[in-house]
């Protein structure tokens, strides 16, 4: 067994895994038939295949950096998405269910083709090389499975909590995985020079070393970085700043609502 595919893998999956177990949850919370998981993972693993396929091409768009500008989009667009659905969520209208469902559809998506579209790439390379193939598609399998495992444990932490409580629970989760996301996002940038990095903060890699298993994991999960930036702390900082204001322009529009139907 390949001890580095495992964790690759493994970091390529839990994200989406997390992700995918929160939005089953939500979905369950808003008496949404889950009907939309096998066609958003069947359209994001079909995405995930054109998009790896592409990459070399996709790579050379924006003076070279297209690879890593693409996935940097993608990031936030999930980001917005996130937000959206937190917003109805908290809106909690008979209305919205259509609109949340459509947006659940296209995060699994998205998130599929990204990680996906990585995993396509990385074992496109073991094609050539018979030998170790085997044993490459069993380690990655083994990390595959700890990252379902992941979810399955998210998912039914939450299912079996209290209505009042599970919203919130939502919320909080989401927002960490989307500012996360966010966090990666400018990290990307910051790679091809679109976003200028400056000099850490701090260094924690004497708490949690970003090589080792333990800091990739949460660096999949939340974005975690060792020595991060002003701007990467600040990007983390603004992205979950902005969940909170939409939650409560959300709650504010909805107890408006409520107050107006009542009052007629």
């Amino acid at each position: 067994m390949l001890l580095d595919i495992v964790v690759i893998v493994l970091r390529e999956t839990l994200e989406a895994s997390i992700l995918i177990a929160v939005l089953l949850s939500v979905s369950q919370n808003q008496g949404i038939k889950f009907d939309w998981v096998p066609m958003s993972i069947l359209t994001g693993f079909v995405g995930a295949v054109i998009y790896g396929s592409s990459l070399g091409v996709i790579s050379e768009w924006f003076d070279y950096a297209g690879q890593e500008v693409v996935n940097a989009g993608i990031q936030l667009e999930i980001y917005l998405l996130i937000c959206i659905l937190i917003s109805l969520q908290w809106y909690q209208q008979q209305s919205s269910k259509g609109l949340v469902r459509f947006l659940m559809y296209l995060i699994v998506c998205a998130a599929l083709v990204r990680e996906g579209g990585e995993l396509f790439v990385f074992y496109s390379g073991f094609l050539q090389k018979e030998d170790v193939m085997l044993r490459a598609l069993t380690s990655g399998f083994v990390g595959l499975a700890v990252g379902l495992s992941a979810g399955a444990l998210v998912y039914y932490a939450l299912v079996v909590r209290r209505q009042s409580k599970v919203n919130l629970l939502h919320t909080i989760v989401l927002t960490l995985v989307a500012a996360g996301m966010v966090v990666q996002a400018t990290q990307l940038l910051m790679q091809v020079d679109w976003i200028s990095s400056g000099e850490p903060l701090w260094d924690s890699n004497w708490l949690i070393s970003e090589a080792s298993v333990f800091g990739q994991v949460i660096y999949a999960i939340f974005g975690y970085e060792a020595t991060p930036s002003v701007i990467e702390v600040s990007a983390y900082g603004l992205s979950i700043i902005g969940v909170i204001v939409i939650v409560m322009l959300a709650y504010q529009f909805r107890n408006k609502h409520e107050t107006f139907l009542q009052s007629t």
